[in-house]
């Protein structure tokens, strides 16, 4: 994707407007090296957080989360350097890799951390929202 990524952030928003409702941009911000899109809207009775971090290299770090009426995690997907996440993905290995992004999802059901593919908002979309 050619820097600066703009036009993507322009198109997260439009998404989330076409099937969230009372979406609110919470924050929206480009630079030379980065730019973020943090915004959450209505699905139903449900809450949807997004946030997508894009950096100059190319790489994208995002959390995608549905909670329900009482905040309660439904379901979330991240690649955060998440240390359970780390763990699961590198065993012993794990403190080399500490920093690293690591596709997740969390679960309502407390059942720990399942690692995941990559995931983009289409999919986040088509996952929790379309089904």
């Amino acid at each position: 994707m050619a820097w600066p990524p703009g036009k993507h952030i322009e198109k997260v928003i439009l998404r989330a407007k076409e099937y969230l409702k009372e979406v609110k941009i919470t924050r929206k911000d480009c630079s030379q090296s980065r730019a973020i899109i943090n915004l959450e809207g209505k699905y139903g009775e449900n809450r949807i957080i997004i946030s997508e971090i894009h950096r100059q290299d190319g790489s994208v770090r995002y959390a995608y989360y549905c909670l329900d009426h009482n905040n309660n995690l439904i379901c979330g997907f991240d690649n955060s350097p998440d240390i359970k996440a780390i763990k699961k993905q590198f065993q012993n290995d794990w403190k080399s890799h500490v920093h690293e992004n690591i596709p997740h999802k969390h679960s309502s059901n407390n059942s720990g951390i399942e690692l995941t593919q990559f995931i983009t908002l289409e999919k986040f979309i088509k996952l929790m929202l379309i089904t």
